[in-house]
């Protein structure tokens, strides 16, 4: 999903806990689950892909055109929600309870508007351990070829994300990967 799909998702969800809970650490762990969560992409970029350029827009395009080498993303992976599920639930914590509910969310949104750019498993790809295994090489888990189409603009981008290809979309592979997705 694209970054601007999260943010409104996010406020809205934001907005609705507010109004039925009135509780605050449960909004404000909402709201880090569900959109700030990406600062692991951030991370990605700057640690293991070794980008400098920190413009929001040079992020953005790097990410969306499907330059990405490495793809660990430590917070998105069920192992960690599997250790912070638990987490929650034995504590009762309420901005923990929020973070595993908007981090779920967003992972939700991500399994079933993201598929189109995984020639395997969507599915298998946000487990830490399934790209450990396979080294987080980006090529391998999220495929290699033209580079995707990306709107113009910075906020075009944030709230409309990238396209695959339509060589891609037509392609025999992709009908197959989504008849496996749903």
């Amino acid at each position: 999903m694209s970054p601007g799909g999260h943010l409104v998702t996010t406020v809205t969800a934001c907005a609705a806990a507010a109004a039925a809970t009135e509780s605050w650490p449960l909004v404000a762990g909402l709201a880090a689950g569900g959109f700030w969560i990406d600062v692991d992409h951030a991370i990605d970029y700057v640690v293991f892909e070794r980008q400098r350029d920190l413009r929001p827009g040079a992020f953005l395009r790097y990410y969306l055109e499907g330059r990405v080498r490495r793809t660990v993303l430590a917070l998105h992976s069920y192992e960690l929600f599997a250790v912070l599920i638990a987490l929650a639930w034995g504590t009762g914590n309420p901005w923990l309870l929020g973070y595993v509910g908007g981090a779920l969310m967003h992972l939700a949104l991500d399994l079933a508007f993201n598929g189109e750019f995984t020639p395997r498993s969507i599915v298998a790809f946000y487990s830490f351990t399934y790209r450990a295994v396979h080294r987080f090489d980006a090529a391998y888990l999220l495929g290699s070829g033209p580079p995707r189409d990306v709107a113009p603009g910075f906020w075009t981008a944030f709230f409309g994300g990238a396209r695959a290809p339509r060589a891609v979309l037509d392609s025999p592979d992709s009908h197959a990967s989504a008849r496996r997705r749903g």
